[in-house]
């Protein structure tokens, strides 16, 4: 087995997670083009598109309630709050 950092893991298995299944999404500040600021979203936006990986203004309340929506028409919000 390799052995992968944290960071590593994550990112790993929000990559298999998302190829898996079309319904996951995720969304949260600078997650983007830039990575997240831990770089734990590194490429996930080029691989899944901006629809799938959405960067959010800063407020937390509208990412959280904007997800808490989203669940509840059968998506799978993946939320980075900073």
């Amino acid at each position: 087995m390799n052995k992968l950092t944290m960071v590593e893991a994550l990112n790993l298995a929000l990559t298999e997670e998302m190829a898996r299944n079309e319904n996951v999404c995720m969304m949260g500040e600078d997650i983007g083009a830039n990575g997240g600021v831990f770089r734990v979203t590194k490429d996930l936006q080029s691989q899944f598109g901006e629809t799938r990986v959405m960067d959010t203004p800063l407020a937390e309340c509208g990412i959280v309630g904007t997800a808490v929506g989203m669940a509840l028409y059968g998506l799978r919000p993946v939320v980075e709050i900073q």
